[in-house]
């Protein structure tokens, strides 16, 4: 989003609706129309690098180094002056030679983290050196080249996506900058120093190490890692390249799980694509501070610890999770590494395929999670349906424009790929990213090559559809009459505006008539058409496969009829219709009664994973609408519809139990203990909670979190300090992250207490907005987060991961009132235009909320009459 429309976001919170729709008007088709442009915020084309060395002296028990790049540059016409990237460095000389004649540069501080390089007098055309000595220090944040102390000892670990790099060296720091890299490290003898490159050569002099890396292949700069510390390691077998798993000294026996599983997902992901795979190494790397979950750095993926170190076996929803998240890096190795951006408007280009590969590589893999009833479109329509969204290729400039709405990247392209693959037939999708690969490998691409490569493969014009749900914000809701008649328009929540667009939609279609379930297909390419599905079709299923980006709602007549025959649904169907009927309550196109008869209908199925998505509605539902007032009859009513359930089930893993009841007991245990009245539950969590701090081998990872949580709301504080020392004295990494996630404690001491611990040392700074973010979610008054948000803001925000700060008021949009918009508003009012998008959206998560429970409170409490005494 460009400049204006963010500080449209940040005052719009006061203006009113029409006013506010027709300058977001103007924003969006900007946005639109500037997706391909170029601008002062890039490097000019004319000065190209070629190869760039880089030397680093490090020491992780400094804070400081310093380096030495030198950068081949193709001049191709005279200019002024030479770009570079560089943040917060100190370049003490500058260097550009030419031949045997050397000039000194000097550099100039530019907009957009650019230094601008001369001597004044111009530089003609031609082939050149620049060479740049520098020195800086460590970031503590996880971003750029970061030190971390981990249980005594010092390490060095890189994050440079998106726009980091440039925080640890001067470089050419734009992914169409796809070069060769020649690392060497110097670094006290002693070091564990590992890169994107097998090691060419080595040496000690003076107690000082030398390693030298193999050149790179063409990499973007954001993908170059290195790492420097006491680290242990372990061999990955079973490759077509020789890797490693490195970890933090003395973990090296916490591996043997992703140790034994990772060659089955590489092995998978050569075969999808047709190729070996194409880097000369492929090593993991146990980062202890970590921003995000992965980094797909080509030769060096990094993980967060408890994404690896999960010990020999790991089940359920930890399990799933891991295996997920490593297809997802590996998957990179060939979109986003082998064929790379070129710049961060087709981020979703490189992130949608990895998130819609590790799916279909898990499902062929480990069938027994059932991965493909994780529906993407599940989580991002609910961000898509904002009228704060922005489209996902968009003008952007900053790593702040490229973390606004960081997630469509990821679940929108994944689901739209999802539903083009269902459209063209999943062979001919294959075929297609074949051709795509092997014309860019080891280059760039847009979108635009993308979808030719599909056309070529189909037939089908695939970039005409794609485009409509990539270069503008939202989806369509499509009303289906009793006759076929079919039309679109964006879909809004209750009372919300925005611009209205048009969407191509490829419709896969399930009917009934005559007691014979049948299917077609249709593509509406304007506002309104027709399906071809007879006049007395019992019901009409829109979205057959659930792979459709969008909402639907069909005559009342018809839909009756599809709940009575919800077993015509396949799984992963019945899990959409559910999806589709929250978002019609959203809409105010049904109440929350026909919802929960819906959510109903499902929680009676027999599918672990159906009935999971089942209880999340009901607990979704429970967040927004129980109170005191009603709180006893939702209680009964948690009771009745889940009960049975959980006796049948048992609330500990039995020999035997599938992947996906595994999944399902902990949230089940969950909700029967938040909201229902059954002591025996709360009882069972107890035993189940203590038994997971004392011994957290003895119990499932999922099921222990759910416990802990359990325990914690229905606690008065006293054993926060046992959580908190368990922590502590934890060598679990995945037990650690488990217990962050689950201090649900709520007693105003614990809160302030907990708040504080959260920003300390003993929490890393990807994990430090857990705990604000927790309580913003429980706590029916913001009162006392944002009276210690006025007394820790600088700290909180120096503690956390820079791309994280702007975030905060999304973090703090959990339970919605009046009084906690009122808070929110005042408190990010004066704050600046850091805030400005991210409090635009939150002010809308908010306002939709509190218009929900308004418009549906009375239409829940006359529901739960049936559950009263």
């Amino acid at each position: 989003m460009n400049k204006l429309a963010v500080s449209v976001f940040f005052a719009g919170v006061r203006m009113n609706n029409k006013t506010l729709l027709a300058i977001i008007v103007g924003c969006f088709m900007t946005s639109i129309g500037q997706a391909q442009e170029a601008g002062d915020y890039r490097l000019p084309t004319a000065i190209q690098p070629t190869m760039q060395s880089i030397i680093l002296r490090v020491d992780p028990a400094q804070t400081a180094y310093s380096g030495q790049v030198e950068i081949q540059l193709t001049i191709d016409a005279t200019v002024e002056r030479i770009g570079i990237h560089q943040l917060g460095l100190n370049m003490t000389a500058i260097t550009l030679s030419e031949g045997d004649n050397a000039r000194r540069l000097q550099a100039e501080e530019g907009d957009w983290e650019i230094n601008w390089l001369s001597d004044g007098s111009p530089i003609e055309a031609g082939q050149y050196q620049l060479s740049i000595i520098f020195d800086g220090q460590h970031s503590t944040d996880s971003l750029g080249m970061h030190r971390v102390t981990f249980e005594g000892n010092e390490y060095i670990f890189t994050h440079f996506e998106t726009m980091h790099a440039r925080r640890a060296m001067p470089l050419f720091d734009e992914p169409s900058f796809k070069i060769p890299y020649q690392l060497t490290i110097v670094t006290p003898e002693g070091h564990t120093v590992v890169g994107n490159t097998p090691v060419a050569s080595q040496g000690v002099e003076d107690g000082w190490q030398r390693v030298e890396f193999m050149r790179s292949k063409p990499t973007p700069g954001y993908l170059i890692a290195y790492a420097v510390g006491p680290l242990d390691r372990v061999p990955l077998r079973g490759m077509s390249v020789a890797g490693f798993i490195y970890t933090p000294k003395g973990r090296a026996d916490k591996v043997g799980f992703v140790q034994r599983e990772t060659p089955k997902l590489v092995s998978a992901l050569e075969d999808y694509f047709g190729t070996d795979y194409p880097y000369r190494k492929l090593d993991f790397l146990a980062v202890p501070e970590f921003a995000i979950g992965a980094m797909e750095n080509p030769g060096l993926i990094t993980f967060r610890t408890d994404y690896l170190m999960l010990g020999d076996e790991a089940e359920g929803s930890t399990a799933e999770a891991a295996l997920s998240t490593i297809a997802h890096e590996v998957a990179h190795m060939w979109f986003g590494d082998l064929v790379s951006i070129q710049w961060w408007n087709d981020m979703w280009l490189k992130e949608a395929f990895a998130s819609w590969m590790d799916t279909k590589t898990l499902d062929r893999i480990y069938p027994q999670f059932e991965a493909g009833l994780k529906l993407p479109q599940a989580e991002s329509l609910a961000t898509d349906q904002q009228t704060t969204t922005m489209a996902i290729r968009r003008t952007v400039r900053s790593s702040r424009d490229v973390n606004a709405d960081i997630r469509l990247n990821y679940a929108k392209g994944s689901a739209l790929l999802g539903m083009l693959e269902d459209y063209v037939g999943a062979d001919v999708w294959q075929q297609g990213v074949r051709i795509y690969m092997k014309a860019h490998a080891w280059g760039n691409a847009a979108e635009t090559d993308l979808w030719e490569a599909m056309s070529k493969a189909s037939g089908i014009d695939i970039g005409a559809i794609a485009s409509t749900y990539l270069n503008q914000p939202g989806f369509a809701i499509l009303d289906i009459d009793a006759d076929g008649n079919v039309g679109q328009k964006r879909y809004l929540t209750y009372g919300m505006q925005a611009p209205d667009f048009e969407w191509r939609i490829p419709l896969s279609i399930k009917y009934k008539q005559n007691g014979e379930v049948r299917r077609t297909s249709y593509l509406l390419e304007e506002k309104a058409g027709r399906i071809d599905v007879p006049e007395d079709a019992d019901w009409v299923f829109p979205d057959a496969g659930a792979n459709g980006y969008f909402r639907w709602q069909i005559d009342s007549r018809q839909f009756q009829a599809l709940l009575d025959d919800v077993g015509e649904l396949t799984n992963r169907e019945k899990i959409a219709l559910l999806d589709n009927s929250s978002a019609l309550l959203m809409a105010g196109r049904q109440s929350v009664a026909e919802h929960m008869f819906v959510v109903d209908s499902l929680l009676k199925d027999n599918h672990p994973l159906v009935f999971l998505k089942a209880l999340e509605q009901l607990k979704w539902v429970a967040d927004r609408f129980v109170d005191p007032s009603n709180a006893d009859s939702f209680a009964r009513l948690v009771d009745e519809k889940l009960s049975d359930r959980f006796r049948e089930v048992g609330p500990e893993t039995r020999p035997g139990d599938s992947q996906t009841l595994i999944q399902m007991r902990p949230r089940l245990l969950r909700v029967l203990g938040e909201y229902g009245s059954d002591t025996n539950v709360r009882a069972a969590a107890v035993v189940i909670a203590e038994r997971y701090l004392e011994s957290p081998e003895s119990v499932g990872g999922d099921l222990g979190r759910e416990a802990l949580r359990v325990l914690a709301l229905n606690d008065d504080g006293a054993r926060y300090e046992q959580y908190v020392e368990t922590y502590l004295q934890s060598d679990s990494e995945d037990q650690k992250s488990k217990i962050l996630g689950s201090i649900y404690f709520a007693s105003g001491n614990v809160i302030q207490k907990h708040l504080d611990f959260s920003i300390s040392a003993a929490v890393p700074a990807g994990d430090a907005p857990k705990g604000i973010v927790a309580y913003a979610g429980l706590l029916e008054s913001h009162a006392s987060l944002y009276k210690w948000l006025e007394a820790n803001l600088d700290a909180y925000e120096a503690k956390i991961t820079a791309d994280y700060r702007p975030r905060l008021p999304q973090f703090m949009a959990g339970k919605c009132s009046d009084e906690n918009l009122a808070l929110m508003q005042k408190f990010f009012a004066d704050r600046g235009e850091v805030y400005a998008v991210s409090l635009g959206k939150a002010v809308e998560k908010m306002r939709t909320c509190i218009g929900l429970r308004q418009r549906e409170s009375a239409a829940m409490l006359e529901f739960l009459e049936q559950y009263a005494d």
